[in-house]
């Protein structure tokens, strides 16, 4: 009995997320609400149910079997037949919702609850809606009433558009998106640039979030929420990435009084995504002094081909005759030459006229440099980050106690203005900073005076919402040191994320053992 009473516990919890309750007639329990918050509570759990993009063709939730590849190419049909355009989350969405109505529907529960149809009647949504429904009584000999069709036509308004977005550009965009919606994603590109040093966004990329801001706040008028299977994913996986969404979530909620939940950040995530991939920031380069022995300037042709080749990971920072070159008074990462003599630093022999073997070896030995180099600026930034004084160990308190106490600390050391806590809570209540086994909480905003890391171990582990950590960093990032805000964050989540490591680290018992441990691990493995 105390099990079940602690499982309807948690049912209940679950169902007043929804808007829901749970109640009991003699020995039995029912679900009490409207129609409409019963059918998102059963998509959830579908979603739960198996936590994938592409869903189960059979939903094993429902009361009857359902073959969701049908529903998805029927509905695609309808959407390209009516000029809509749809994703697959937009099919995958819209099926899902359509089967669960069919199956509320079998079971004797439809919605009725008034509604105008005189807004959405004619438009190109309300018309593929109407030919579903007509699929729908064909397939299963089923009527739909207006209430239903109302509420089908919102889910593909806010599920889809009325444009393929490889028809828009910057030049014609507002012939398809209306000018505020342009402004807002203008205004956020600009806040997110500046905040963490990117480069400037493509137009390809400025198309796809404009109809996508355009589309959530349809979404948000609508009071309807898209389902992201992948949000934890995305968050475990991409931590920066996630961060960046999350900072565009607050300013939505800062400029617009709009609060997304964390499935909607995700879905920014992929945006943000999809620019780290397309626009890979150059780290640090490796500085290269090329020498040749100079005959009718044949190394020209040479010199050339590795400067197009490597351009993104070498800098060519002095180019001349061997006969030129004075080993004291010089001095880059790497020397390629052309001529075969010892060299006080690293250094490799190629031929005079490439070859693929001399690429290869140049491939090799830069990208091997370049990640030392890398891993050797990181790791010397990251330890001039902590202070023996923003150090804790077995901290028995709960986590608004914890980062309000870390908090206070790093402002008293006057590592952070007054704002800094308030805006660290703000983080935190957009979205939990708990990855894995580690949180790490930190503000978005610019109100640190010094770049720093408070550290908390906790070996018996502590509630951070949902997770169970075992390791608190608090991250104050001041604006120099924005540019290498990537690097740091995502580097220290991957390293506080390695389960064997992280073993290691909580059990240590002051600074110094941690520093110790800490800098063994980074000299151990490429971060």
């Amino acid at each position: 009995v105390p099990t079940i009473e602690a499982d309807l516990k948690t049912v209940r919890c679950t169902l007043n997320q929804f808007d829901l309750q749970l109640k009991r007639e003699k020995n039995i329990l029912f679900c009490h609400g409207k129609e409409i918050n019963k059918r998102n509570l059963m998509s959830t759990l579908l979603f739960h149910a198996d936590e994938a993009f592409i869903l189960n063709n059979q939903l094993q939730i429902l009361s009857h079997d359902y073959l969701l590849g049908n529903f998805r190419q029927k509905l695609k049909d309808i959407f390209t037949e009516n000029d809509i355009f749809a994703n697959d989350y937009a099919l995958n969405n819209t099926a899902l919702h359509l089967i669960i109505t069919i199956d509320r529907i079998r079971s004797g529960c439809e919605i009725n609850e008034p509604c105008s149809s005189q807004i959405v009647k004619g438009t190109k949504p309300w018309n593929a809606a109407m030919q579903i429904a007509g699929f729908i009584h064909s397939e299963y000999q089923i009527e739909i009433n207006e209430s239903e069709i109302v509420n089908l036509t919102l889910i593909i308004s806010n599920n889809t558009s009325i444009t393929d977005y490889s028809l828009i550009n910057p030049g014609n965009i507002q012939n398809y998106i209306e000018e505020e919606y342009i402004h807002i994603t203008k205004r956020i590109i600009h806040k997110v640039i500046n905040t963490y040093h990117l480069f400037e966004f493509d137009d390809e990329f400025f198309v796809k979030f404009t109809l996508h801001i355009k589309n959530l706040f349809l979404r948000i008028k609508n009071n309807y929420t898209a389902k992201n299977p992948l949000t934890q994913k995305i968050k475990t996986d991409f931590p920066l990435i996630y961060d960046i969404a999350v900072y565009i979530a607050q300013q939505f909620k800062d400029m617009y009084d709009i609060i997304l939940n964390e499935d909607e950040i995700a879905f920014i995530s992929f945006h943000i995504g999809s620019y780290f991939e397309n626009n890979v920031q150059s780290k640090n380069k490796l500085t290269v002094l090329f020498l040749y022995a100079d005959y009718y300037s044949l190394h020209q042709n040479t010199l050339e081909k590795i400067s197009r080749r490597f351009e993104d990971k070498v800098t060519i920072k002095y180019a001349m005759s061997i006969h030129s070159y004075q080993p004291s008074l010089l001095h880059a990462d790497l020397i390629i030459s052309t001529v075969e003599t010892p060299f006080p630093q690293p250094s490799i022999i190629i031929h005079p006229f490439l070859i693929e073997k001399d690429m290869n070896q140049l491939e090799n030995t830069i990208t091997k440099m370049l990640a030392e180099k890398n891993k050797n600026k990181l790791k010397e930034f990251l330890f001039d980050l902590f202070d023996p004084r923003l150090f804790y160990t077995n901290m028995n308190m709960d986590r608004t106690r914890l980062i309000q106490t870390l908090c206070n600390d790093a402002i008293r050391l006057d590592y952070a203005d007054a704002s800094f806590t308030t805006d660290v809570f703000a983080r935190e209540h957009m979205s939990s900073t708990a990855f894995e086994d580690a949180a790490v909480p930190h503000s978005l905003a610019s109100n640190a005076k010094k770049s720093f890391i408070s550290v908390v171990l906790c070996p018996q582990g502590m509630e951070w919402g949902t997770h169970e950590v075992h390791i608190v960093t608090l991250l104050g990032v001041h604006d120099d040191s924005r540019k290498l805000f990537a690097q740091i964050f995502d580097h220290l989540i991957e390293i506080l994320s390695e389960p064997s490591f992280l073993n290691e680290l909580v059990t240590c018992q002051d600074y110094d053992s941690f520093i110790q441990k800490l800098t063994h691990y980074m000299d151990a493995v490429d971060v």
